[in-house]
């Protein structure tokens, strides 16, 4: 028997807690799905009927490298209205959620000991494909007022790659000041290094500034349509500098990874403004939840807050206790929350979780704060 060394992969500590939050949870602070009152069952199901009563089964074959090209131009318009955006349709891939456009960007741009630069913390889930294709991580310095990119000045070099969450960060719910913004880009066209931004959250908020692709064209844009109208269906995009659309192309064709269906499906509810209607619900929604996220923290659990979250899903918070073992304890008192510590760079700590306003009810969270407090003070 032919033996091979496998490189190491280790699980996420996001789908670690997912599989606990999937055990009847009350009080569900792991899981980054969006709200479930907001997805939109109905339109959902009535674009399906409509898309298989139209295309027929054309709408079950391959879906062909890239995308689909009425997708792309709804995707095009999207940014345009709702981001500030203005990227040609042919600069859109569509990818099986953001995912999967991280792992394409990984494959092609990320060679062994090339230099990443990233906010520390950061989404563990993107750290992974990068130390798998081999990259150096580095971990940049966070404030409140996102990467500190004085900091990054100092180190990185021409090309070099950056990794960033300016807007809505995940974990920490900070936004990159204007300053902050300005100074980047002018690096950037000084230095000639690349931008992978990911940018998940804007779109929901009313209060987070343009992206950075809306003030550079060479920033490659990674977005998705998940947090939106659901994650299940597995629809993400980039818009591409043109040096890199035709790579993308012929690398997603490796796995044809993005169904025909659902790209389908995503189209008519963007044609139909399905998706516009979904948004003016839910920046008002994840507004309010963040705000009883932060009140229930300042009231139960003082000084716990790692940084101030303006917008987007979650917030970073210090239990003072082990967040892997208080956990275990956690779940049997039915509520769960996902330990951070692999979210860092630099540094190992062990008592500092993740908490996210996704999914739970929003009347449950205050609750659910005030019960993590007393499980925190148990193990004291």
């Amino acid at each position: 028997m032919v033996k091979i060394k496998l490189p190491r992969v280790e699980w996420s500590p996001v789908e670690l807690a997912s599989r606990l939050s999937k055990r009847g949870v009350v009080y569900n602070f792991a899981s980054g799905s969006p709200d479930p009152s907001l997805i939109p069952i109905t339109e959902v199901k009535e674009a399906a009927e409509d898309v298989l009563t139209e295309y027929g089964s054309s709408a079950l074959s391959y879906p062909g490298a890239g995308g689909l090209r009425e997708l792309r131009v709804e995707t095009s318009r999207y940014l345009r209205e709702y981001l500030g955006i203005d990227a040609d349709w042919r600069s859109i891939v569509i990818t099986s959620g953001a995912q999967h456009a991280i792992k394409l960007l990984t494959q092609l741009l990320i060679k062994r000991g090339v230099r990443v630069y990233v906010e520390d913390p950061t989404f563990y889930e993107t750290l992974a494909p990068f130390r798998f294709q081999g990259a150096k991580v580095i971990g940049v310095p966070i404030s409140n007022e996102g990467m500190l990119t004085g900091e990054l000045v100092k180190m990185i070099k021409e090309g070099d790659v950056v990794y960033t969450i300016p807007n809505c960060h995940n974990p920490t719910g900070v936004c990159m000041s204007e300053g902050g913004r300005r100074e980047f880009i002018k690096v950037v066209e000084e230095r000639g290094f690349l931008i992978i931004e990911d940018d998940p959250y804007t779109v929901l908020s009313l209060k987070a500034p343009r992206p950075l692709r809306a003030m550079h064209s060479g920033v490659i844009y990674v977005g998705t349509f998940s947090k939106v109208i659901g994650p299940g269906l597995r629809v993400g995009f980039i818009a591409a500098p043109n040096w890199l659309r035709g790579h993308l192309e012929r690398l997603e064709q490796h796995d044809f990874a993005t169904s025909t269906l659902t790209q389908l499906i995503v189209y008519t509810l963007l044609k139909n403004n399905v998706v516009g209607k979904v948004l003016d619900k839910a920046r008002k929604v994840y507004d309010e939840k963040l705000k009883i996220l932060i009140n229930a923290l300042d009231k139960y659990m003082p000084n716990s807050l790692q940084f101030t979250p303006t917008c987007g899903f979650y917030a970073l918070v210090r239990l003072s206790v082990n967040a892997e073992k208080l956990l275990r304890a956690a779940s049997k008192a039915g509520l769960t929350y996902v330990p951070a510590r692999k979210f860092f760079i630099n540094g190992n700590p062990s008592d500092v979780a993740r908490l996210s306003i996704g999914a739970i009810k929003a009347e449950k969270i205050e609750e659910g704060v005030r019960l993590l407090a007393s499980l925190i003070k148990g193990m004291n």
